[in-house]
């Protein structure tokens, strides 16, 4: 298996430069530049929707105010059928001049008959574009012809764009005549001038009625189709925009703002450039550096390093000498301690270890049940004179049993080892009880790779033969091993004559315990067995109900055999 190679302090210590000193420099510089931009994004985004409120509102209102006295104007079937005398021209004219007094904005009223014919003028001339005989096939005349009963609106092209709103005078179901007023764009310049981004006003057909920027404009004077009903942030002609669309007047105009952001794109571009710039000579800069401050002030650790290397090889006899700082002194003068202690260790530990291995043999030995042994061999005695094939498998069972109970083998052993010489104990117990003694074994197929304590499972399934049996005729035992939340779990189940509730307490009570202070001897070795060998949250839990039977779950950590 490969090893990770593990990094020096002198690299730890240039990384940690680099992580906690550089690196969040940089991240913050990129934070305060991602936050510039976003308030700069947020006000040009709030400015121009402020100005094509503003704008759209003016306007809005303007031809409002224009629609209402045209169609209020369009209900006078009489502008047309009879001569129009001054008391009703005066008030016609009176009641223009407070409109162009009230939205301070200027317009013409014309009013003409079928024919195109002038009725009534607020200009000497009338213009070409309404009186005009081809008019009946394009402009206002044709919108209104069109829906004479609604107000149109229309922008004319020509020396000057000009913005008209009219409506058809109707006299018994027929067009009549036509009112119209108009406004030129003149009117509207000082609006445009008092908003920061750059304005454009069409019809619903994208012909421009006014504006102050003519970038987005065709050869025919109409707004770029492509951004017709685009909104954000837009690149054209290599430059980069904000645009804002806007429909009023039921969709009749819209009115667009645009801001243009190119330069501060380019400026922001340059910035983030040079700041991954700054910060990569910093970085080259500083690991030069931290290398050398490193290599100064780690000098006694390559010391101590060096001393903890020769003791893993084995040499005890590497002192160490350090007085360069107070700390360093005090861990040289705790190793040279260390070392004198692990040699004493060493010595103790020689004459414990026979003792141990000699101890460990005889626990295994002991946790064959003696008294299972007697009942097997005049078991065997018995089986001998009237069954002598089931004689020979106990023989053999027992054999194999016995032997891997005495012999040396590690203190844990492979789980599909361990079960295939628990299978000569069942063996065993089938052969002697018969009929009245079942099992079963459920093993996942990857947990059989695993690790665990020897005889650990036989001594489980004894415990549940010895009390299984008290009150029962027969019983059944159920094995069951799988992988379970990163643990190993065993539950061994059996159909017994189960555990009375004080009892079960009691035994529950003496597994917290470091010293068993009951007669049930089973349970408790292997709980205290688990723990002493793994010191986690990990050993035997008991579940019984009277006449119900007993389930016993073992729980392991998760080792496996390296070395194969």
């Amino acid at each position: 298996m490969k090893k990770n190679k593990i990094r020096s302090f002198s690299d730890n210590i240039r990384q940690m430069f680099i992580l906690y000193a550089i690196i969040p420099t940089f991240l913050i510089a990129c934070l305060c530049m991602a936050l510039i931009l976003g308030i700069w994004q947020y006000t040009v985004h709030t400015t121009n929707h402020s100005a094509n409120a503003k704008i759209s509102n003016v306007l809005e209102k303007v031809v409002e105010t224009y629609a209402n006295e045209v169609s209020r104007l369009s209900k006078d079937a009489t502008l047309i059928t009879e001569p129009i005398d001054t008391d009703k021209l005066v008030e016609i004219k009176r009641s223009m001049y407070k409109l162009s007094s009230k939205t301070k904005y200027a317009a013409k009223l014309y009013i003409l008959d079928s024919e195109l014919n002038s009725v009534f003028s607020d200009y000497n001339q009338m213009p070409g574009f309404l009186i005009d005989n081809t008019c009946y096939d394009w402009g206002i005349i044709r919108k209104i012809r069109e829906n004479p009963q609604s107000i149109s609106l229309k922008i004319t092209t020509g020396k000057e764009q000009v913005l008209c709103i009219g409506t058809g005078i109707q006299d018994q179901e027929e067009v009549a005549g036509y009112i119209v007023v108009t406004i030129p764009a003149k009117e509207f310049q000082l609006l445009l001038t008092q908003v920061s981004p750059q304005t454009i006003i069409t019809d619903e057909n994208g012909w421009v009625y006014l504006t102050n920027n003519y970038d987005f404009q065709d050869l025919l004077g109409r707004f770029v189709r492509k951004y017709e009903y685009s909104e954000g942030f837009i690149q054209y002609k290599a430059k980069e925009y904000y645009l804002l669309q806007n429909s009023i007047c039921n969709g009749m105009l819209r009115v667009y703002t645009i801001t243009s952001h190119d330069m501060e794109s380019r400026m922001f571009y340059i910035m983030g450039v040079f700041i991954l710039f700054i910060f990569t000579a910093i970085v080259i800069i500083t690991y030069f550096i931290s290398g050398k401050v490193a290599k100064k002030s780690t000098r006694d650790i390559y010391k101590i390093a060096e001393a903890f290397e020769q003791v893993k090889k084995g040499n005890l006899e590497r002192y160490l000498d350090i007085k360069s700082s107070a700390e360093f002194k005090e861990i040289g003068e705790a190793y040279n301690l260390m070392l004198d202690g692990l040699k004493n260790n060493i010595k103790e530990n020689k004459e414990l270890t026979r003792y141990a291995a000699f101890a460990q043999v005889k626990q295994l030995e002991a946790q064959f049940n003696p008294h299972f042994l007697f009942n097997t061999l005049d078991n065997i005695r018995f089986m001998s004179k009237i069954d002598s094939e089931a004689s020979d498998k106990m023989i053999v069972a027992l054999s194999t049993l016995l032997r891997y109970s005495l012999s040396d083998a590690e203190e844990e052993i492979q789980v599909e080892e361990d079960i295939r010489y628990t299978e000569s104990y069942l063996t065993i117990l089938k052969i002697r009880f018969n009929r009245r003694f079942t099992y079963e074994i459920d093993i996942e197929e990857k947990v059989k790779k695993y690790l665990i304590p020897k005889l650990m499972m036989q001594s489980i399934i004894e415990n549940a033969v010895k009390y299984g049996y008290a009150e029962e005729d027969t019983l059944h035992v159920a094995i069951k091993g799988f992988e379970k939340g990163g643990n190993l779990i065993f539950i061994c189940k059996d159909s017994g004559a189960g555990i009375r509730e004080d009892t079960l307490r009691q035994i529950r009570e003496n597994l917290q315990s470091p010293v068993n202070k009951t007669n049930h001897h089973g349970i408790y070795n292997i709980h205290r067995r688990i723990q002493l060998m793994y010191h986690g949250d990990y050993g035997v839990t008991l579940e019984s109900k009277l006449g119900e039977g007993t389930v016993v779950t073992l729980t392991l950590p998760i080792r496996m055999n390296l070395d194969l």
